[in-house]
Order: structure tokens, then C-alpha cells, then sequence
């Protein structure tokens, strides 16, 4: 009975060298490689330029809408950074809870 155990034991090891084995066989060539290569960098560096422009355009609107409700009507960009510097501490705590709870990618902790 132990040699017909140790007997599937073997043959299943056989099974999965040979599995691993033929995965060797299939490696992708140099050429191929090197395609995937220049694709992926091609995709990252439309992928940088993109999030560029983006922020940059986002930067454009914050600071156009800062500086025209700053010289337009002072009184409301002095509220609105008197309400900002008051809800701040609770946005960060609330977050920097949040995030100790959680792990900081959510899978850290069970």
C-alpha cells in the first residue's frame, strides 16, 4: 500500500517536471520580447503625457477660479479659505483613520 502512494507520487512529480519543462520550451524570442518592450514603453509614455496635460489643465482652472474669485469678490475667497482651513483637520483625520483601519492598499490587513 505505501509503494502504491510513493508510486503516485513519483508519477505525479513526473508530471509536473515534464509540465515544467514544456513551459521552457515555449519561451517568447528575443525579437518578440523586445516588440513587447518598445510597446510597453510606448504606452507609458502616451499614458505621462496624458496625466501631464491633464494636471496641467486642472492646475490652470484651480488657479484661474482662485485668482478670479480672489480679485473679483475678496470677501468670498476670504470665507471660502476660512471654511477650508476649518474642515481640513477633519478631512485629514477622518482620512488618516480611514487608512490605519484599512492598510495603506486596503489588503495590508485582514
Amino acid at each position: 500500500m505505501k509503494d502504491k502512494e510513493e508510486e503516485k507520487i513519483v508519477q505525479h512529480l513526473k508530471q509536473d517536471w515534464q509540465h515544467i519543462d514544456d513551459l521552457g520550451k515555449e519561451s517568447l524570442s528575443q525579437i518578440d520580447m523586445e516588440k513587447q518592450l518598445v510597446r510597453f514603453q510606448q504606452k507609458k509614455k502616451k499614458a505621462f503625457y496624458r496625466e501631464s496635460a491633464l494636471f496641467l489643465l486642472t492646475a490652470i482652472v484651480i488657479l484661474t477660479v482662485v485668482m478670479i474669485s480672489l480679485f473679483e469678490a475678496p470677501l468670498f475667497f476670504l470665507y471660502f479659505q476660512v471654511v477650508a482651513s476649518l474642515i481640513a483637520p477633519f478631512a485629514v483625520y477622518f482620512t488618516y483613520k480611514k487608512v490605519n483601519k484599512k492598510g495603506m492598499f486596503g489588503h495590508d490587513k485582514p
